[in-house]
């Protein structure tokens, strides 16, 4: 029974009482040891949400049915005969006292840790709850006993096969054969694979036909997948931002079907990311099932299927368990860090058989112990017990007289001990393998009110063209009608662009985000002003500071460990140096192309360590961004085929407006 069903549950008992003005709280206390409490005071009848969310139904409907007879009897009574009667007659058959229904530590460590937690009742004049704690996936075979890992080694057997070794703490061995090397290196783009090209590839990208191919770096994260994958329940890919973590696993399911279905468990704005780098890198037959509502069927058949966390918590597990999926992708995991919250507990639900793998590039932000839960679902063998875990390798001090929780106690030793199940590779790293400008999209659906607003705009826009542009009438204003849509979608994506920062705050890096709209800059500012809370400074760029103004802002970014700067295109474009940083982020396209790359070359100058810059474009599925996107990739694409490499293209505005108004009418076209 989940937090809605047990309020729902207590709703309609209050109701049927006569108690239809008592009030119903949750309580998300982890150390409360009650399940409920009635306060006659409030007329309040308060849930503990931790316990609902980690107790039996059989518990959590008597204790519904326990403080609904307090309620009725009235605070007098306590657990006397009177309140006993009542709480009978209301069908609650344990008439113990509310404190003696808490969870035991032991019990509460097994939840943390993965385990089921099994009731039964031991029938005397009343029932008293047992508890029997279940652990799947990591038992002995042939002992039955918790299987813990003492230590492991790798080494070939008799027949020659590579594998790793388990020797457990009951003395048991267990074997795993590690896979031969795949041909990850053949990967391509699917709309390109056997297009006849010679491929002249300049790094990861075929100027000839468009086609992409991974790094070698993620072909080496895909290896590492499959190695893990073979050894272990899970693997993990925590690379820094911008290094291409979906591309990995997108590599290593080309390879490996026998890992379909596959779940895909994100944040709710990149659902329609994930679906695009799907269809991009492994082609329409992996076409996925999105999951938006918790309404939707879940549709047998497909390969990859994708859902977010906040939908998780309420979807009916039974839907997802009857897809049989092999494997499940968890995209920013550190949203499951806490091991008591019903969003882990609901996706230890579905992932406890099968496999996993985690991606985040900040799998933790400031305890240790919110890097537990991943670890125990990639290894339970090795990581089998909450508590275990933080004695021995979260970091604890004192602050005055209270003791607090820090990072992983020896992080060298932590590091070597999960080498075999995390890889994570920083941008310095790999800096030779990516271009000087390495262009990522972030492909995001807007909110069902934007959306319906921005339609309202493009159907008077379609009107309009039809009207006057067609006709002859009226050839001038096209920008003006375009710019009112492009406005809108800067302000739909805020949302988005925010999660980035989200992210990003916590990687110790600088970053720049670029947009055209004052009331988009100032919305931006305001929030993430909010979020840093003054602990990363924040910088803005604008036309109205004059020349001495934009120097100062430029130095004090640049001598900053750590800041964002929020800057109009236009205004940065020329005359920065901002080559402290390398990571920027477009919010609002530019018409020309060029105000864009004039943008990105402020990254690219004396001074700057990093030899590639990473720019990520936010881009609106379905509207002008979309589309304006797909000219200029493919007017670059044209010119880079028939011109040498890292030649400058000469953007004509112009044509690229007038290309835009026809895409918008050609794709409404094909809506009808």
């Amino acid at each position: 029974m989940n937090r809605q069903q047990a309020t729902q549950e207590l709703r309609s008992l209050l109701d049927s009482v006569g108690l239809p003005d008592w009030h119903i709280r949750l309580n998300t206390s982890v150390t409360t040891r009650y399940i409920g409490l009635t306060s006659h005071k409030d007329k309040c009848i308060i849930l503990n949400a931790h316990h609902v969310d980690s107790h039996p139904e059989p518990d959590i409907i008597n204790t519904i049915r326990h403080e609904v007879a307090h309620a009725v009897v009235g605070p007098n009574h306590g657990h006397d005969e009177i309140w006993s009667s009542k709480a009978k007659e209301l069908g609650c058959d344990n008439t113990s006292p509310c404190l003696s229904y808490g969870l035991s530590l032991e019990v509460i460590d097994a939840i943390r840790s993965g385990a089921d937690v099994e009731v039964t009742f031991e029938e005397e004049i009343i029932r008293k709850p047992s508890y029997k704690i279940t652990r799947l996936q990591d038992k002995c075979e042939e002992c039955g006993k918790v299987a813990e890992e003492l230590f492991s080694f790798e080494a070939p057997d008799t027949d020659g096969n590579d594998c790793k070794f388990i020797t457990l703490k009951c003395g048991h061995l267990i074997k795993k054969i590690i896979p031969r090397a795949t041909p990850f290196h053949e990967m391509i783009t699917a709309a390109h694979v056997g297009n006849n090209c010679d491929h002249q590839w300049n790094k990861n990208h075929c100027p000839v036909c468009d086609a992409y191919r991974p790094y070698d770096f993620q072909v080496e994260g895909a290896r590492f997948l499959e190695k893990s994958l073979a050894t272990q329940k899970g693997g993990a890919l925590f690379d820094e931002m911008g290094l291409g973590k979906t591309i990995q696993i997108l590599t290593y399911i080309k390879y490996h079907p026998e890992k379909l279905p596959v779940l895909f468990i994100v944040k709710s704005s990149v659902k329609y990311q994930f679906m695009k780098e799907i269809i991009r890198w492994l082609g329409l037959d992996y076409f996925p099932q999105v999951i938006n509502t918790g309404k939707d069927p879940v549709l047998p058949g497909f390969k990859c299927y994708i859902v977010s966390y906040d939908l998780i918590k309420s979807y009916d597990p039974e839907k997802i368990k009857s897809l049989n999926l092999k494997l499940v992708i968890l995209d920013e995991c550190q949203q499951i860090k806490n091991p008591d919250s019903t969003r882990t507990q609901e996706v230890r639900k579905i992932v406890r058989e099968m496999q996993v793998v985690p991606l985040s590039a900040t799998p933790w932000k400031n305890r240790g112990s919110e890097f537990f839960t991943v670890l125990n679902m990639m290894d339970p063998v090795r990581f089998p017990y909450f508590s275990q875990y933080c004695n021995r390798w979260v970091d604890y001090y004192w602050q005055g007289n209270k003791y607090k929780e820090g990072g992983i106690r020896n992080p060298e030793k932590f590091k070597e001990l999960v080498r075999d199940i995390v890889i994570r590779r920083e941008r310095k790293e790999v800096l030779s393998e990516l271009p000087e400008v390495n262009r990522v999209k972030f492909y995001i659906k807007m909110g069902d009110i934007e959306e319906a607003t921005y339609q309202e705009e493009e159907d008077k826009f379609i009107r309009w063209y039809k009207d006057s542009v067609l006709e002859g009438r009226d050839t001038n204003n096209i920008l003006a009608k375009l710019s009112r849509m492009r406005h809108l979608i800067g302000l739909a994506k805020i949302p988005a662009t925010l999660e980035l920062i989200d992210e990003f705050k916590d990687d110790g890096r600088k970053v720049v985000i670029f947009l055209h709209h004052k009331d988009v800059a100032q919305i931006l500012t305001n929030d993430i002003k909010e979020r840093v809370n003054g602990e990363v400074p924040l910088f803005i760029m604008s036309s109205e500071l004059n020349s001495q103004s934009r120097y100062q802002v430029q130095e004090d970014f640049n001598n900053s460990d750590r800041a964002i700067m929020i800057a109009s295109t236009l205004a940065a474009g020329e005359g920065l140096n901002l080559q402290t940083c390398d990571y920027c982020i477009f919010h609002e396209r530019q018409w020309n192309p060029a105000n864009e790359e004039q943008a990105e070359g402020r990254f690219i100058r004396i001074g700057q360590k990093s030899t590639s810059v990473t720019a990520q474009y936010v881009v609106a599925t379905g509207s002008i961004d979309e589309f304006s996107d797909q000219i200029v990739e493919g007017k670059r694409l044209t010119f880079h085929a028939a011109m040498s490499h890292g030649e400058v293209p000469a953007w004509k505005e112009s044509e690229i407006i007038g290309e835009l108004a026809e895409m918008i009418m050609k794709n409404r076209r094909k809506k009808r």
